[in-house]
């Protein structure tokens, strides 16, 4: 647990001073809260796409993001940085996958004012003052290479144990069991982010991989978990596991997720996984932000 913290030392030290609400006594560094939030078809252009807001919807965004205070977001359905930016505002660097369209986006459904699909990409927001470095977009989600799927979007930051963090959006339609015609695409994505997240730990580093799994990973027996989870070269860990989501009463299971390998585990804060829940009339966005903390 020591060798882990001492690699977060650089980048908690830097951030100390940017974070606008402390969490902890002046003798201590502060924690690294991370953050996942599938922030449902945003974009900078109000009215635009298929969850049109004007600016008290963006605004509205912008609050929640706020009130979660995170260090380091993972962030899915965004249409660019300057819907970022805009919600955001200044003091963050952003890292939006590298992806280009291919061809013009769908209708939106249920819409008959010919409104289209914006760019649905991962992202990555680092508050001003953390070091890091952005790695290579993991492309090989796209399993197809027609540029019609979500690339992970991963960051490095560096110190004694590097910490690998990566932002996903896997896809969506087979949400449990194997029966879907989606679970093929979702059990190959799988296998590719299982690949990832092992070669990363067996080179010595914690990993973190966070953001919209479209997947019920805690359900008992889960395959897709299992896959994951094989515990080879290392075990994985749901934040929050067994917790339950708050977001929609609908929904009993969560789909948003934050793994741990267990170098990243071992500097998890214990109790600290949040689902920050939207006030009577809010709705910023059909996913709910969680968050977890990593300590100095």
């Amino acid at each position: 647990m020591l060798k882990f913290l001492s690699g977060l030392s650089a980048a908690l030290l830097i951030c100390a001073c940017q974070i606008s609400a402390p969490r902890a006594t002046e003798q201590e560094a502060p924690p690294l809260r991370l953050a996942a939030w599938n922030m449902e078809h945003l974009t900078a252009e109000p009215g635009a796409g298929c969850m049109p807001r004007d600016e008290a919807g963006l605004d509205l965004v912008a609050d929640y993001i706020t009130r979660v205070d995170a260090d380091i977001w993972l962030l899915q359905e965004v249409d660019g940085e300057a819907a970022l930016a805009r919600v955001f505002g200044e003091g963050w660097t952003f890292h939006v996958e590298d992806r280009g369209p291919a061809g013009d986006y769908p209708l939106c459904r249920g819409r008959e004012d010919g409104a289209r699909l914006r760019a649905q990409n991962t992202a990555i927001a680092v508050r001003d003052g953390i070091l890091h470095e952005r790695l290579p977009d993991l492309s090989a989600l796209d399993l197809a290479g027609d540029r019609r799927t979500r690339y992970g979007v991963a960051i490095n930051l560096p110190g004694a144990q590097p910490v690998d963090i990566l932002s996903v959006h896997l896809a969506s339609g087979c949400f449990a069991g194997e029966s879907s015609d989606r679970c093929p695409a979702l059990f190959a994505q799988a296998q590719v982010l299982e690949d990832w997240i092992d070669t990363r730990s067996a080179a010595g580093h914690a990993v973190i991989v966070g953001g919209d799994f479209n997947r019920r990973l805690e359900t008992a027996g889960d395959p897709v978990w299992a896959r994951l989870n094989d515990g080879v070269p290392t075990g994985l860990h749901i934040a929050g596991a067994g917790t339950g989501p708050s977001c929609n009463p609908r929904y009993t299971d969560f789909i948003d997720f934050l793994v741990l390998n267990d170098a990243a585990f071992a500097g998890k804060r214990a109790g600290s996984f949040r689902e920050t829940t939207y006030d009577p009339g809010d709705q910023p966005s059909d996913h709910c932000p969680i968050s977890v903390e990593l300590a100095p």
